[in-house]
């Protein structure tokens, strides 16, 4: 009879390489060795192959796994039906997870920036609510949570982010241009002065391509 136990946090790492694995490249059974590589590898937690094999053991008692000898004979585990069917959803919510991390990371310059090296500028100072800051470049940020703040370059590559609602930010975004800074606006925040990727033209072009109905329709009526 099939336990209907939830994994426990070490299962579901290995349910979720076992589900990627399978996915990519369907076939033999898959070492415990590379298993505990590739969670080590991840870094999340340390893997001990002891703990890995005593967690296979109890995956395979749950009727997840089935647990068997590859031709070098180093212990090999497969997911059984039961074992995909919990393994599947679980790689779907890494896989959506991962992705939404990777948004979250991204940095994307708009266009009008009017400058990125910040060791070819010069530091001016700027007063923002009393307080005076040396910077040579601005960046307006708009983080994909909604939450805005300004970042203040030095010449050094040195950051400071000053965190505001949207009217802050921008108040003290025009003081800083005002002041003869370079400035840019960017999606999330950067870590150094250099990072950050323009809107990607395809995207530009996709969106040019689109015909305008309502325009369309004017013109033909006129």
């Amino acid at each position: 009879m099939l336990q209907t136990r939830r994994p426990s946090p070490l299962q579901r790492r290995v349910l979720i390489v076992l589900a990627a694995l399978e996915a990519r490249h369907p076939g033999p059974p898959v070492p415990t060795r590379l298993i505990e590589r590739l969670l080590t590898e991840a870094g999340d937690a340390p893997v001990y192959g002891p703990n890995l094999r005593a967690s296979c053991r109890r995956m395979e008692a749950a009727g997840w796994l089935r647990t068997l000898r590859a031709q070098n004979l180093q212990l090999a585990v497969e997911l059984t039906d039961a074992g995909r069917q919990i393994a599947s959803p679980l790689l779907e919510a890494e896989q959506a997870a991962e992705s939404e991390r990777r948004r979250r990371e991204r940095v994307v310059v708009l266009p009008g920036a009017s400058g990125t090296d910040t060791g070819k500028q010069t530091d001016r100072m700027v007063e923002l609510d009393g307080i005076c800051h040396m910077a040579c470049r601005a960046d307006f940020v708009v983080c994909l949570n909604g939450r805005t703040c300004l970042q203040l370059w030095d010449v050094a590559g040195e950051v400071t982010r000053l965190e505001g609602d949207p009217l802050q930010v921008a108040q003290w975004f025009g003081c800083c241009h005002a002041a003869g800074m370079a400035v840019r606006t960017q999606i999330n925040e950067s870590s150094t002065p250099e990072e950050g990727v323009p809107v990607p033209a395809s995207d530009c072009l996709q969106g040019s391509e689109q015909p305008d109905s309502e325009g369309s329709a004017s013109a033909e009526k006129s």
